[in-house]
């Protein structure tokens, strides 16, 4: 990924086509990774096998091409259809979705015929939606809800991801070429940029890459109103909307860089932290590779950051957001800052919702039920329980 930055940033291109390319490197540098390396496409939760099963259908696959762009016209009739499409924020999507479309018409037929052989069971939602569009009956409704299920997140994220993507690596592009490392106001301020570009770019290539011969596929998806709803609070356009309005806990405007200045022992210590808290939360993006998204089950992770916590994302965001906007030291008073430190409680009281609703629907997966007793024997907390034998600690 740095190598690509580095190499695009002189390109001659509209910000869009470099930033499809930089994807396009990360994206094929995790798949060869992925096959090659951890032979993914030999999982058994692959569903697929490691010799071709059959000849090639061209029938089937050609129900399966007509599913999958039916389901790709649905979804683009859905961003012409609703009006927060419209505003110039998407932008940057629909150029490079427009300019990416000529490649998914080519690579699309391959694939599936590639795959189409190797699956045990061939007849997926894709397959159900071209028998669906022929006129048949499709023989399994709850795939059919299932596969739309799954692509409504897809079709939801993955647009704020590439525009994320996007702006970000426009501003780093426009910047100077070389980082700064004398002065820590400036070090800070390009470490957690780079880091959050990190972590939209990882999540915009995940969203992409929703695939069958990398593991990567769908699983399951929320089946819960609940679930859906505390987390498309915390993404636009329902966070400008009422989340902006109704939990806004930076009213001051004051941050810890301007309170802490004075100080610059304390300023580089508490900015160190911020950027740790905030390395954690991308490291956990990391490590989901292919397999990272909202809402669904698309594999259980048990590495990085998720070795010793089941949360290590949603839990340094949180403490990083109390740290950045220091609320119990607003310079509007102290009504300000109660009023302030409470507003914040009840950001990190939906992402603690969030937890539960996202555990709640991946115990239904024995994976996790099993990764779940791992944490409470080896996790931190067990850890530090251990490593403090005379504290009577509460159930």
């Amino acid at each position: 990924m740095i190598a690509a930055v580095i190499a695009l940033h002189s390109w001659q291109q509209p910000d869009y086509v470099r930033t499809l390319a930089v994807l396009a490197v990360v994206a094929l540098a995790m798949v060869v990774v992925d096959l090659q390396f951890y032979r993914v496409q030999l999982n058994a939760s692959s569903g697929l096998s490691a010799a071709p099963l059959r000849p090639f259908d061209a029938g089937r696959a050609i129900r399966k091409l007509a599913g999958l762009w039916l389901t790709v016209g649905v979804v683009a009739a859905l961003y012409w259809l609703l009006p927060v499409y419209a505003d110039p924020f998407y932008g940057p999507f629909k150029l490079a979705a427009l300019y990416a479309l000529p490649a998914l018409v080519l690579l699309s037929p391959v694939y599936i015929a590639f795959v189409d052989r190797l699956q045990h069971q061939p007849e997926d939602a894709y397959a159900e939606l071209g028998r669906l569009i022929a006129g048949e009956r499709p023989r399994d409704w709850s795939m059919l809800v299932a596969h739309g299920r799954g692509w409504i997140i897809k079709g939801f994220f993955l647009p704020l991801m590439i525009v994320y993507t996007n702006n970000d690596l426009a501003a780093l592009w426009a910047g100077p070429p070389l980082v700064r490392i004398d002065d820590f106001e400036h070090f800070f301020s390009f470490g957690i940029g780079f880091l959050y570009l990190v972590d939209v770019l990882f999540a915009a290539v995940a969203y992409t890459l929703t695939l069958r011969l990398t593991d990567s596929h769908v699983r399951s998806a929320e089946p819960a109103v609940s679930g859906w709803l505390v987390c498309l609070f915390c993404y636009p356009p329902f966070w400008n909307s009422v989340g902006v309005k109704y939990l806004t806990f930076d009213q001051d405007g004051v941050y810890w860089g301007q309170l802490l200045a004075p100080y610059p022992l304390l300023y580089g210590l508490w900015g160190s932290i911020i950027l740790a808290l905030v390395l954690v939360y991308v490291w956990a993006t990391i490590s989901f590779g292919l397999r990272f998204s909202n809402l669904t089950n698309r594999g259980i992770i048990t590495n990085g950051p998720y070795r010793w916590v089941k949360h290590p994302a949603y839990l340094c965001k949180n403490i990083s957001w109390w740290m950045i906007s220091v609320p119990f030291l607003s310079t509007a008073g102290w009504t300000v800052a109660v009023q302030s430190c409470l507003l914040l409680a009840g950001v990190n009281a939906v992402y603690w919702l969030r937890a539960l609703t996202e555990e709640r629907h991946l115990a239904a997966d024995p994976a996790y039920r099993e990764y779940q007793d791992f944490i409470a024997r080896r996790g931190l907390w067990a850890w530090i329980r251990r490593g403090l034998p005379w504290v009577k600690w509460a159930a």
